[in-house]
């Protein structure tokens, strides 16, 4: 079957860093207490949101713009630009899921022309962070996201690509026809796609491929 639909992860497969939120402490200088939170997750003391709330609260008061300039400074992956305007060529919807946040992923929903993108929330007024987020997408919980996503869109999932770099986008190839391993942090994870890629410069051939 023809692909009629492409679920992207962002950080690691679309932009070159694989981590938006040591980006954003390695720059404010909030690595410590990123570490610390991040240990505390791991180890199942606290829970995601939990993280969520504490991790980004290092960065309250930080203006927006700010934030957004470090974060578009994160290089695209070869190939990413050539592979959204192929897509739209060929009429197949880009929608990208990622655990990152908005003042990342809308930037590169807007530059790639994505169809649709889901993230996490940082909260601000508009200036500054006021400390907090809402989690929409999050660690290791995309499975039912894509399921609904494949549902919304009336597609078969046979007719779906899924595209991730890290474990937590291992239960996104399950649900879908295709999947492709772009830079892959783990084995596991080009053990679970069927095809693994160092950029984005090969998806549209396999894209072509199956049609």
């Amino acid at each position: 079957m023809p692909i009629r639909l492409a679920i992207f992860d962002v950080d690691g497969v679309i932009k070159q860093a694989h981590d938006p939120y040591t980006l954003l402490h390695q720059h404010f200088g909030t690595e410590e207490a990123g570490a610390r939170y991040l240990a505390a997750y791991l180890a199942g003391d606290i829970s995601y949101d939990e993280f969520a709330q504490l991790d980004s609260g290092e960065w309250r008061g930080r203006t927006v713009a700010e934030t957004k300039a470090v974060l578009r400074r994160n290089p695209y992956v070869a190939g990413a630009a050539a592979m959204a305007a192929g897509l739209q060529q060929r009429g197949i919807p880009l929608v990208l899921m990622s655990s990152g946040f908005d003042l990342h992923v809308e930037d590169v929903a807007a530059d790639l022309g994505a169809a649709e993108f889901h993230c996490n929330q940082l909260w601000h007024d508009g200036v500054v962070l006021t400390g907090g987020m809402t989690v929409h997408v999050p660690w290791g919980g995309k499975g039912p996201l894509v399921r609904e996503l494949i549902r919304r869109w009336q597609v078969d999932p046979a007719e779906c690509l899924s595209a991730g770099d890290s474990s937590a986008d291992v239960a996104t190839f399950h649900e879908v026809g295709h999947a492709l391993a772009v830079r892959p942090r783990q084995p596991e994870v080009s053990q679970a796609a069927h095809l693994t890629l160092p950029d984005l410069t090969g998806v549209l051939s396999f894209i072509d491929s199956l049609s």
